[in-house]
């Protein structure tokens, strides 16, 4: 298994000059979608944000009482989530981790959610990162992810099909929005597929 995403070098760059200087994706609250989720008992047990970014997600169901562990490459996101849950009196775990590598993490979940970042894979590193999800996720867990639906990095629902074969099962694919600080977001998809006992 590939350990970082395929033409990870400049992306990395794009991230953490992003995070330190202001991200398009840094709202300073949670994506409506995966309040949603939360509202409709989608989101429950223990919940690993992947690619967690600022945290705003994990955050906002640690909220909620929920056992609430985030992992991104980047320092500066990692260290402003703790900073974070720390000033608003959250008990939820955060650590530096690479999401093609989730077995590092040494513990099993039962809901995933991500926020943007199965778009940031290349084809060749999607199905390396199913399988990095189901090492950690248990028979009968969740994983809900909200992708781009347009543009360059869109993914097309067979994409995600194949990415995402034996041993996943796709509960539903639905139109949504991805929220940005500009006011339009972006189209996105909102997935969520359930992790099949082998």
């Amino acid at each position: 298994m590939r350990h970082e995403p395929e033409g990870w070098d400049i992306r990395r760059e794009f991230f953490r000059s992003s995070y330190l200087l202001g991200a398009p994706w840094d709202t300073g609250r949670p994506q409506r979608a995966f309040v949603e989720l939360w509202e409709a008992g989608e989101i429950s047990g223990e919940v690993l944000d992947v690619g967690c970014g600022f945290a705003e997600n994990a955050l906002f169901l640690a909220a909620q009482g929920l056992r609430v562990c985030g992992v991104d490459m980047m320092e500066p996101a990692i260290s402003r989530a703790r900073d974070a849950a720390y000033a608003r009196g959250l008990t939820a775990e955060f650590h530096m981790g690479n999401a093609l590598m989730l077995p590092s993490l040494g513990r099993h979940f039962d809901t995933v959610i991500d926020s943007a970042l199965l778009h940031v894979f290349e084809p060749g590193d999607r199905q390396a990162f199913a399988a990095s999800l189901a090492s950690v996720l248990r028979p009968g867990g969740r994983y809900h992810a909200l992708y781009f639906r347009e543009g360059p990095r869109a993914i097309s629902p067979e994409a995600l099909r194949a990415a995402f074969g034996e041993g996943w099962r796709l509960r539903t694919l639905r139109e949504a929005h991805y929220e940005q600080t500009d006011p339009e977001g972006a189209p996105a998809w909102l997935a969520s597929l359930e992790r099949v006992a082998s």
